[in-house]
């Protein structure tokens, strides 16, 4: 604690009163100030007062205005960072703007025109520092104003059923808040930066003139002209920053300050190297070398030279020559590691950090086994010496290291570094900056640190340049992490990296770096699947960079007078709280740019048409234009990024017209090559003696644009595109001449697009579906007759892989592709129950009624469950809009009229071959707006349905509509959930209701707990335990200010109604051809060959061989850092193409394909706790631990992590080495299973990008057994695989519509027809696997299966016919579930030869074995994201087993190493019925669960838990790492209650039981991976983890808990808690919309 030290006094004060002359005490006054600011402390106070007594002097009146001017200036440095509000009663901005009056006002003289102009631009660039520190201190403080303003009003929201997006939803007010902070543009910065540019202005002016000695103190300019370039660089303006850095390098020269010249030298490569251009910076580097050498050797290295050595490295690494800097690289991590207590020490670490993760993330091909850390390379030894010229050969041309040489160089930086892994580097360095910004300015500025703090900044030595570079740091820091978490695909934490990031930028009001994070955070929202909320971000860079106005109110100025008064302050009075009413005004009124979605009703007006969007109006400004947008580096970067995230968007939006995608796609191109070609121009001119430079700054956006080109031309398209072929081969030649790091991501994604489209093409070619081309490499395949009659048609090849054909003159409906259909039978089908929504935030749903349908009269209405039905569909009615005439109106050309608002349109439906009467609805029943309650108590056995409502006697069908040719069209309602597809050029004519939106779902949705109604005949709806799940978007209807359609849609749109879009300047880009495009030189000069002629054909040499080639190298520069959209894909083609010819490869591929995204985050997780471990121990602590008299078994807790951390790592691979080494790994992780558990692997294989494949992977794992992996095709979109994931979407999302209904006859109804088609999935789902249900089971332990096997092989060799043991022994061990058509379809899959012999011998031995035992064994299911929401367990040869889920084989074999280290826990000794602690009805609203339970869950003495209260969040955790058993009866999994911070802080013990809604889902987001909260139990090491699918109600999944704890708890000891979930499920009501939802995650306890 400091304490208050006396007033100081200054010697003023201690002369008295007998002062010397006035110009001899403003000398000494000027010393004693320039004392007190070289001394190393906080002497603000000191020249303050000594300020104060020159201000005195130099009063207004005075004969020294100059002289007042400089003291003011100086004043307002003093001022700007302290609080001297007791002391004056100006702002440092006063201060600066009366010495710029003052400075103004001199008069100009040859003998002062230096020092005046010195002392101009000294003042202007604290008048920007001061402004800029103003604007900082307003927003934190308004930071802290909102902040307390919502913890004040936050009220307790409204409990929702389950909490899948509850992480999601904390961080929706910090968005807002965030967004608020935007308020700024363009031209708001170019007037903040004017100071800036006017001081770099005077003093370039200044010093092209030799007037070093006319300064008033030129070691302060040095100083002041580098603090200029280091506000440049943090604002995003390179180019200002290196001509300051010039200026100060030649005015060091001018001083002889080497470490002056060094350190312009070396901020001046640093920025080089941020532009792209490694070859300059080594330049610089090698003239600061004399410079750093000139001082001699020192005895503690300086953190100067160690920069410009780490600089070295990191220029090698950007051209590519790894092997040459990895030497410089670990000589810097060998300094750094040492504990220096020095700022400057701290900075750099956090550099070397930096450059450390990017050396850790190359992915490189490298041997998979790594040798031990003790074992440095053999040419380890100091890096080598400086050079002033450039290394030989350039770095610019020179060529990547070979793959085999980059094992030692990766080794090393490990060893040196002790970080395994870019992440957990990268974070490091951000950590490490945020913790050296806390130290410098205090919290509020960025990533508020645990604890307040009030340290202020001390404007003392280095600290006010250290602060801008430390903050420029952060800003470069925080975007790399946000690559580098994205690419892992942990993209919500990335959005919470990004969005502390952006409130940084905006606080400092950095156009540029807020601009880029936007569209960082846009390309993150796509990949989340949140267009909506793209569209947004994207649209706020456009307010940033094209609003010409301050929204901040302009600022008046105000005399001011200067009247300093010396002297300390007093102590400061506790400030009063201040009130709502008088604080929080202004606050309440701002504005919120979050959208709710409105509510809508079937009475209201059809929603206004949307906006046009327009593009950003620079994309279309000339090559040479030179506005901020186009001149500006950084800026052009942003809007190049920009033009290609809006691209992707345009097409995920309208995925049936890539014309807007292609156009942005070019104009991205055009824009990368335009700001290559200035900067490279404005870098002549910086460094003329240089020669010309090629910056690379554009690289990673040009290889991501045609990347994203080439994804885009493998989409499904209704309009011709370019051709795909041209646009990878162009893409492909860019990358394989740059050897930038950078691109690397792009270039194996170009490499894996043109292995798909060449499956693609060769499927074409050969007339069969894609996964066909491998089918010679499985031993099974299905017969070819049923792959014919069950398969869909084969897979056309995208249009940019056809051939082009002679352009002929076809309709326009011509282009779209015919099906033939078989005739559905109607007159059987029922309306189904359809959603549709726009978005996927668009949480409200549209209820309507269901479409009834007329009772057969020779069926007894008793014997009918409803008059409803949920399972069938009503064939798609085609309307096309027909403007209706109005009555009396003349024949003739409509004309179109302005006037009109709105147009009323006539639908009508086309002629089909067998048209069908749609049937009527019943009348509309309107919906309640509050609750109605029902009850279930009694069985549904014993009620009888309601009669069935009357059918409406008039119906008006659409044919008879369209004869009539007047009126409105009498439609029938239709099924109870379908909103309406948004068209182009279409309106709609009636509004169907949706439910009350979020605030009102209290009010209005159907709630457990209540008291049944009297004399209800069916049950009470149940509540549902859940928040609404977000749905799958179906697309929105965007406009683009573009060319729409060519002449010839034009011509044939002529006559139609439709509306004339108006051209903008873009227009023309898309006149630009593909051979244009081709031919131009490439967007980076040199990057691109200059002639690529387009081709008309398709290539011939394609093959199956190339593919293979093409995504072997794609995997390879993948493996090491994998992404989770890419490489499953990867995987699962390479899978593919092995088959049986490399069982084991193919096995390794596929099983590594899953949970690619959990190994990324049980890695950070593994690494955090190994740092944390390694902080906190101490050499007591070892000693202590080595005196133990006992030697316990159970290895130290760090060589445990540290075991684990290796098993989940991503080892590279050497390419001479792959498959083999990998297969052999593989196996050796297969035989560490313990023994009768069996591991079945199931995942969906798709050629092109982003689909749900049709083909399904299930590989079979088991201790001692070679691996099994076989192939099933899909049998079509009725009953493939994908088809049962979107029927199991349709029923979740019908079943939230279902609990809305106030009726209950409406509500039973429902909930069973939803329940019925469950189970029709279930029988789908055991129907595709077929004969391979097998692959499920255990095997037994029967001899005579051997020799049956034995048998067959013999039977089968004789004929040729091979198949192995393993698979034989798998599909005869399930012998007793075989039915002759499994062993058919077996029989034929295998080979046409299979002949008579050899089916009587297999029939022989199906039974012999059938009446065999059926085999016990555990079973763990390892499932892909989409086939993880599918109920296995719940199918008929699964539902008596005992059946576990986990998300990877990684995660299984963690979770068997602890069952082996620790012999206490639960897994090992069992559970003990009397350590459980519950949480019941937390929320305090589930009034019926509370009774069921409260009675059971008390009268166990020993067991703890909180009924009807929060708990408290500290006993939780210490109940889940101490107890053995966790019941949650509850909404959700009580993620607000025990969230994944709180789970990861300590190992878990207790098995956790999770009885409420969605709490073992895992949401699926886009093209990510599955996420949830049980993951987070798994990686914090729970056992098992129970917990449901979906969404279940109240009194149903409560039968279930019931069933399960009194069966299972009152069993004894060594009951199996996986025993009793059949017959629990047994016990609810809806045996499959309830009873399948629980599953369980982990493995299999028991009772001790």
């Amino acid at each position: 604690m400091r304490l208050s030290r006396p007033r100081s006094r200054t010697l003023r004060d201690g002369f008295g009163p007998d002062l010397p002359d006035e110009d001899v005490l403003l000398g000494l006054l000027t010393e004693e100030l320039r004392a007190y600011r070289e001394l190393p402390a906080d002497t603000s106070q000191e020249r303050y007062n000594t300020l104060c007594d020159l201000l005195e002097l130099c009063h207004e009146d005075s004969a020294h205005p100059h002289l007042r001017a400089v003291y003011l200036g100086e004043m307002a440095r003093v001022v700007c960072f302290q609080d001297f509000k007791e002391q004056t009663d100006c702002l440092a901005v006063d201060f600066t703007h009366e010495a710029l009056r003052l400075l103004e006002e001199e008069p100009e003289t040859a003998d002062n025109a230096a020092r005046l102009k010195d002392d101009k631009a000294q003042v202007l660039l604290w008048l920007y520092i001061c402004t800029l520190e103003k604007n900082l201190q307003t927003a934190i403080e308004k930071d802290k104003k909102r902040q307390e303003l919502r913890d004040k009003t936050q009220c307790v929201a409204n409990p929702t059923t389950n909490d899948m997006d509850y992480e999601d939803k904390q961080k929706t007010q910090d968005s807002s808040l965030v967004y608020e902070g935007l308020f700024f543009d363009l031209a708001a910065e170019s007037k903040f930066c004017q100071p800036l540019e006017r001081a770099l202005d005077i003093w370039s002016s200044l010093l092209q003139s030799n007037v070093l000695s006319e300064l008033r103190c030129p070691k302060q300019s040095y100083s002041s002209i580098s603090l200029t370039a280091a506000l440049f660089r943090l604002m995003g303006k390179p180019l200002k920053a290196l001509e300051a850095y010039q200026l100060s390098l030649d005015l060091a020269r001018r001083l002889d300050d080497a470490k002056g010249c060094a350190g312009s030298l070396c901020h001046s490569a640093r920025l080089l190297l941020d532009l792209g251009c490694p070859e300059l910076a080594e330049g610089l580097l090698g003239e600061a070398e004399p410079y750093l050498s000139s001082e001699g050797p020192p005895e503690e290295p300086c953190p100067l030279a160690l920069y410009a050595v780490l600089l070295r490295a990191q220029c090698c690494y950007s051209a590519g020559q790894v092997e040459r800097g990895v030497p410089f690289l670990c000589e810097v991590l060998q300094e750094v590691n040492e504990q220096r207590q020095s700022k400057s020490w701290y900075l750099l670490r956090a550099q070397a950090l930096q450059a450390c993760s990017s050396y850790l993330g190359l992915d490189a091909g490298v041997p998979a086994r790594r040798p031990a850390a003790a074992d440095p390379p053999a040419w380890w030894g100091p890096p080598p010496a400086f050079s002033r010229q450039p290394a030989q050969p350039p770095l610019r041309h020179a060529k990547p290291p070979p793959n085999t040489q980059l094992h030692s160089h990766w080794l090393l930086v490990v060893c040196v570094s002790g970080f395994k892994s870019a992440d957990t580097a990268m974070h490091g360095a951000l950590k490490l900056l945020a913790s050296l910004l806390v130290t410098l300015v205090g919290n509020g500025l960025y990533m508020s640190i645990s604890g307040t703090s009030e340290t202020r900044f001390v404007d003392q030595g280095e600290n006010l340049s250290l602060k801008w570079l430390v903050l420029s740091e952060l800003q470069g820091c925080s975007l790399k992490m946000v690559e580098v978490r994205s690419r892992s695909g942990s993209v919500h934490d990335a959005k919470l990296l990004l969005l502390e990031a952006l409130e940084m930028s905006a606080k400092l009001q950095a156009v540029s770096h807020c601009a880029e994070l936007l569209v960082v955070k846009a390309e993150l929202e796509m990949m989340k699947g949140e267009q909506e909320q793209s569209v947004f971000d994207l649209d706020r860079v456009k307010n940033l960079l094209e609003l010409c106005m301050d929204v901040a109110p302009p600022e008046q100025k105000m005399d001011v007078k200067i009247k300093p008064r010396k002297g300390r302050p007093a102590a400061k009075a506790p400030a009063p709280i201040p009130s709502p009413d008088e604080d929080y005004s202004g606050l309440l009124s701002t504005r919120w740019f979050t959208k709710e979605t409105a509510e809508q009703d079937q009475g209201s007006s059809p929603p206004l048409k949307a906006q046009p969007r327009r593009w950003l109006s620079s994309l279309a400004h000339a090559a040479g234009c030179r506005c901020p947008c186009c001149g500006t580096p950084s800026l052009g970067r942003v809007t190049a990024r920009w033009a290609v995230a809006q691209a992707d968007l345009a097409l995920l939006l309208e995925p049936s017209d890539g014309r807007v995608s292609r156009i942005l796609h070019r104009t991205a191109l055009s824009r990368c090559r335009s700001v290559t070609e200035k900067l490279s121009a404005q870098l002549a001119a910086l460094f003329p003696s240089a020669g010309p430079a090629e910056p690379g700054l554009m690289l990673d956006v040009v290889g991501r644009t045609y990347l994203s080109m080439a994804l885009a031309g493998l989409g499904p398209r209704l309009d011709p595109v370019q051709d795909v072929w041209d646009v990878m081969e162009a893409g492909l030649a860019f990358v394989s001449v740059n050897p930038s790091p950078v691109l690397r991501p792009a270039r194996a994604g170009l490499m894996a697009t043109k292995a798909m489209a060449s499956l693609l093409t060769l499927a074409g070619k050969r007339n069969c579906s894609p996964e066909e081309l491998f089918s010679s490499a499985w031993t099974w395949n299905p017969p070819r007759d049923t792959k014919r009659s069950a398969l869909r048609p084969s897979t056309p090849p995208p249009e940019g892989l056809k051939k082009p054909k002679d352009p002929v003159s076809t309709p326009k409906d011509s282009a779209l592709p015919t099906k033939t259909k078989e005739p559905k039978k109607t007159s059987a089908l029922l309306p189904s129950v359809k959603v549709s929504s726009s978005s996927s935030r668009a949480k409200c749903l549209l209820p309507k009624t269901p479409a009834a349908v007329r009772p057969s009269r020779a069926r007894p209405a008793g014997k009918e469950l409803s008059s409803f039905a949920f399972d069938t569909e009503v064939p798609t009615v085609v309307c096309t809009p027909v403007p209706r005439p109005r009555a009396g109106a003349p024949r003739g050309p409509a004309r179109a009229s302005t006037r009109t608002p709105f147009q009323v349109y006539e639908e009508g439906s086309p002629d089909q071959e067998k048209p069908q009467p749609v049937p009527g609805a019943p009348r509309r029943t309107k919906k309640s707006r509050f609750k109605v309650d029902f009850s279930d108590e009694s069985d549904a056995e014993e009620v009888e349905p309601k009669a069935k409502a009357a059918v409406p006697k008039k119906r008006a069908t659409a044919a008879a509509s369209k004869a009539a040719g007047r009126g409105p069209r009498a439609a029938p309602e239709t099924p109870l959930l379908e909103a309406p597809v948004k068209r182009p050029g279409r309106k709609k004519t009636t509004a169907q209701p949706q439910p009350p939106s979020s605030s009102e779902d209290e009010a209005a949705r159907p709630r457990r707990g209540r008291r049944p109604l009297a004399g209800g005949a069916e049950g009470e709806p149940e509540k549902m335990r859940t928040i609404e799940e977000e749905m799958a978007a179906a697309g929105l209807d965007l406009s683009m200010e573009v060319l729409r359609g060519s002449d010839a849609e034009d011509n044939a749109a002529a006559n139609a109604d439709l509306e004339v879009l108006r051209r903008d300047r873009c227009g023309d880009l898309e006149r630009v051809s593909r051979s244009t495009l081709l031919s131009r030189p490439g967007p980076l000069m040199g990057g691109l060959p200059a002639n690529l002629a387009p081709s008309d054909a398709l290539p011939e040499d394609l093959s199956l061989e190339s593919v293979q080639s093409l995504l072997r190298t794609a995997w390879l520069s993948l493996q090491h850092l994998p992404s989770p959209g890419l490489y499953p894909a990867l995987c699962g083609l390479l899978a593919l193409s092995l088959g049986q010819l490399d069982a084991p490869a193919a096995a390794m591929l596929h099983t590594h394909s899953l949970g690619v995204a959990h190994r990324h985050h049980t890695l950070r997780h593994l690494a955090s706790r190994l740092k944390k471990l390694k902080k906190g121990s101490n050499e007591l602590t070892e000693r202590l631990a080595s005196l133990r008299l006992e030697e316990s078994l159970e290895p130290p807790l760090e060589g445990r992590l540290e075991q684990l951390e290796q098993l989940f790592g991503f080892p590279a691979a050497c390419p001479e080495t792959f498959p083999r080494q990998q297969s052999q790994d593989f196996l050796q992780q297969v035989e560490r299973l313990p023994s009768g558990l069996t591991v079945c692997v199931l995942s969906l294989v798709g050629v092109r990008p982003g689909e749900v494949g049709e083909s399904l992977l299930l590989t079979r794992l088991e201790r001692g057994a070679a691996p099994i992996t076989v192939h099933i095709p899909s049998s079509g979109p009725q009953q493939g695989v994908s088809g049962l994931v979107q029927e199991m979407d349709r029923i979740h999302a019908e079943q939230k519509v279902v609990s809305w209904f106030s009726e209950k006859n409406r509500w039973w109804e429902g909930r069973r027809g939803l329940d019925a088609r469950l189970k029709r999935v279930l029988k789908s789902m055991e129907a595709l696997l077929g004969c391979w249900r097998s692959m499920l089971l255990p095997l037994t332990s029967d001899p005579e299966l051997s020799v049956q096997v034995r048998r067959l092989q013999a039977v089968m060799a004789a004929r040729g016919l091979v198949a192995s043991e393993d698979m034989l022994m798998v599909f005869l061990s399930a012998a007793p579930l075989l039915s002759p058509e499994d062993l058919q379809l077996f029989s034929q899959g295998l080979s046409s030869a299979w002949d008579g012999s050899c089916d009587e011998v297999l029939k022989d031995a199906v039974y012999r074995l059938a009446s065999r035992a059926e085999p016990k064994g555990h079973v763990v299911l390892i499932l892909d994201k989409h086939l993880q929401k599918l109920p296995w367990e719940c199918m008929l040869c699964l539902r008596p087993r005992s059946v576990t889920r986990m998300p990877s084989l990684h995660s299984l074999l963690g979770a068997c190493l602890q069952r082996e280290w620790d012999p206490r826990c639960i897994l090992e000794q069992g559970v003990d019925p009397k350590q459980v602690f519950y949480v019941l009805n937390p929320d305090a609203n589930l009034s019926n669960t509370e009774d069921r339970f409260k009675d059971l869950f008390s009268s166990q003495r020993d067991w703890q838990g909180v009924c009807g209260a929060v708990p408290d969040s500290d006993q939780l955790q210490e109940a889940v790492a101490t107890k053995d058993l966790y019941i949650y009866v509850g909404h959700g999994a009580g993620v607000r209650y025990l969230d994944a911070r709180s789970l990861l802080k300590q190992d878990l013990r207790a098995a956790a039981l999770l009885f409420g809604c969605s709490s073992a889902a895992l949401a699926v987001r886009g093209d990510l991976e599955g996420a949830g909260i049980i993951l987070h139990y798994l990686t914090a090491g729970c056992p098992l983890v129970l917990g449901t699918l979906w969404d279940v109600t109240d009194r149903d999944i409560d039968r279930f808990t019931t069933a399960l704890l009194e069966s299972w708890l009152s069993a004894g000891s060594g009951a199996p808690l996986l025993d009793y979930m059949g017959p629990a499920r047994q016990a609810t009501q809806l045996r499959h919309l309830v009873g399948a939802a629980p599953v369980v995650y982990g493995l299999p306890v028991h009772l001790k």
